[in-house]
């Protein structure tokens, strides 16, 4: 590989990075075409058959979520909710709403890809579903005395945040994939995407990173240490008791952290 072709491959493989990052942050049509440009972008004169093969598979998982009909559907149901807020609940039945309607029929679309939730709770889908079910929850119990309009509000774009990322999720995994199995091939460090897991009181993710693969784990939801009263996250390496790393969580930190690392799974 000649030098040009180094720093050509490097450079690729760098803006690919960049674009599965900026998908992660903002799943949205605009990212997403960003992110198929990228992978275009990709040289691949040095892959084996089979990755050229899987390059052909990214690429068309990246423009069906680009092209996904469900993203203005999601926009919509965000302006919807919105606009409840401009009414008294009992001026309407909350089952009788634009809004609700929406909800429900996002949340249907849900439950068509993942039907197993519960054997499956950090899919992309799952997340999803569990923060529209909290929507439904809030706009049924609605009142004129307590119209709860910001938290009805916050927690639709929520729904609609964790939809736009699960539309997205195919794409954003097959393309980080990718950009391993390019890295080993251009002869430059690999880092794996973020395989979730939950087991018990755990929940985290596994990356390989260069020839390493490490185990993330948020510990101290839902079950009590006195030494770390507000859990912590541990760093291990599958197979062995040791801990790599570890950052304790504190009462200020521990919502934002956890919610940050949930979400990044």
């Amino acid at each position: 590989m000649t030098t040009a072709v180094a720093v050509d491959s490097r450079t690729s493989l760098l803006a690919l990075r960049a674009a599965v990052r900026a998908v992660r942050q903002n799943p949205e049509p605009s990212t997403l075409g960003a992110l198929h440009l990228a992978v275009q972008a990709l040289p691949t004169e040095s892959f084996h058959w089979n990755l050229e093969d899987g390059h052909q598979r990214v690429l068309k998982s990246v423009e069906f979520a680009e092209e996904s009909h469900l993203f203005p559907r999601i926009g919509h149901m965000n302006d919807a909710v919105t606009d409840l807020t401009r009414t008294l609940p009992s001026w309407t039945p909350a089952y009788a709403t634009v809004a609700m309607a929406d909800v429900l029929r996002l949340l249907a679309v849900c439950h068509d890809h993942r039907a197993d939730m519960e054997d499956h709770p950090l899919d992309p889908w799952s997340r999803a579903a569990e923060a529209g079910a909290r929507l439904v929850a809030i706009m049924l119990r609605r009142t004129d005395a307590r119209p709860a309009d910001a938290l009805m509000v916050r927690t639709a774009g929520e729904f609609a945040a964790l939809m736009r990322t699960a539309v997205a999720a195919n794409a954003v995994l097959g393309a980080s994939n990718l950009a391993k199995e390019a890295a080993r091939v251009y002869g430059l460090f690999p880092m794996g995407p973020r395989m979730p897991f939950e087991n018990g009181g755990t929940a985290g993710w596994t990356r390989r990173l260069g020839g390493t693969t490490y185990r993330f784990e948020l510990l101290g939801v839902g079950w009590h240490q006195p030494e770390y009263p507000h859990g912590r996250v541990e760093v291990r390496i599958p197979g062995s008791y040791e801990v790599v790393r570890s950052f304790t969580l504190t009462a200020r930190t521990r919502r934002k952290v956890i919610d940050r690392f949930v979400s990044s799974l």
